[in-house]
């Protein structure tokens, strides 16, 4: 198979246009304008041929992600093929997309939890790729204090790790309401943060009315 002449049959210059705007500091030009679906139907089919391909665009890029996920490999190996990949990610769209394609994690938590700690203190999609992977795997019993103690530690500018600790907060609310409430009662996050969060958990139809209004009255004005 050859990736990219598979990637440009499956064009959509629509999807193209639209999808260029979600993903903003990527060049259009390095945008093909494949689905998701499609991309993901590509790299298992990859996966089983251990095709190698080269990484330019954005699709092939996120098929390199999805592969670490798809392929079998140990979990060493795919530890050592995810530090090679995190440094790629310069958007958004790659890191979530690719991090809920790490099932892997959920029977490898320890390992991935150490793993993972090398990108505290990264660069802005290396901190982003942290949180959502905590936030996509960890929000469990054994692991929620210790997720809500680094999201607490993370006091950055970055708009796309703010977002992703706002976003990672109103999903850890709905399991584990107490903790997060004491979180927004407390009022310790970044003010931005804070409101962000409390916004996106009353977005959350698993919220209920009494609970939306009381929160709204924790936002930091």
């Amino acid at each position: 198979m050859n990736l990219r002449e598979e990637l440009f049959a499956n064009q959509d210059l629509d999807y193209k246009a639209f999808h260029s705007k979600l993903v903003p500091n990527i060049s259009a030009d390095n945008i093909i304008g494949v689905r998701i679906p499609v991309l993901r139907k590509l790299a298992k089919s990859i996966a089983k041929n251990n095709a190698d391909f080269p990484v330019e665009y954005y699709e092939e890029k996120m098929i390199k992600g999805f592969l670490i996920g798809y392929k079998k490999l140990s979990v060493d190996e795919r530890l050592k093929e995810l530090a090679e990949f995190v440094p790629l990610i310069d958007n958004w769209a790659v890191c979530d997309c690719v991090c809920s394609t790490l099932k892997f994690t959920e029977k490898n938590r320890e390992d991935v939890w150490d793993f993972l700690m090398q990108y505290k203190n990264g660069s802005e999609y290396e901190v982003r790729f942290l949180v959502v992977m905590l936030m996509d795997y960890y929000l469990v019993d054994d692991y929620i204090d210790r997720v809500n103690a680094i999201l607490l530690s993370i006091d950055r500018e970055e708009y796309y790790i703010n977002m992703a600790v706002a976003w990672a907060l109103s999903v850890a609310f709905v399991k584990y309401q107490d903790k997060v409430m004491e979180i927004f009662e407390k009022k310790i996050l970044p003010i931005w943060v804070h409101n962000k969060a409390i916004q996106k958990t009353c977005e959350s139809f698993r919220v209920d009315k009494e609970t939306k209004a009381y929160i709204r009255t924790l936002k930091i004005k």
